[in-house]
């Protein structure tokens, strides 16, 4: 929203978004090893071997790295739009 195309034929601001986008997932991936929701959990296919899922308990979400990542995503964003604003 602060860098996205608000007008259908603004091409420049566009493309300075998909460039901001692009930034922004590559320090993500350089912090974290990937974009990927799967990669981050460590899950792969291959390792599925049921199809139920494991009971929502405090322990399963204490194990699961989604917060941290959210943050480490936000904190990125937070230098960039500090960049973007020239502070």
């Amino acid at each position: 929203l602060e860098c996205g195309q608000t007008e259908p034929k603004d091409a420049a601001t566009k493309s300075f978004n998909y460039n901001v986008v692009q930034e922004l997932a590559a320090k993500f991936k350089e912090q974290n090893g990937s974009i990927k929701c799967a990669d981050l959990l460590g899950q792969l296919k291959e390792k599925t071997t049921t199809h139920v899922p494991e009971a929502r308990t405090a322990e399963y979400y204490a194990k699961r790295p989604c917060p941290r990542m959210v943050e480490c995503a936000a904190r990125i964003w937070v230098e960039k739009l500090k960049e973007l604003r020239g502070e």
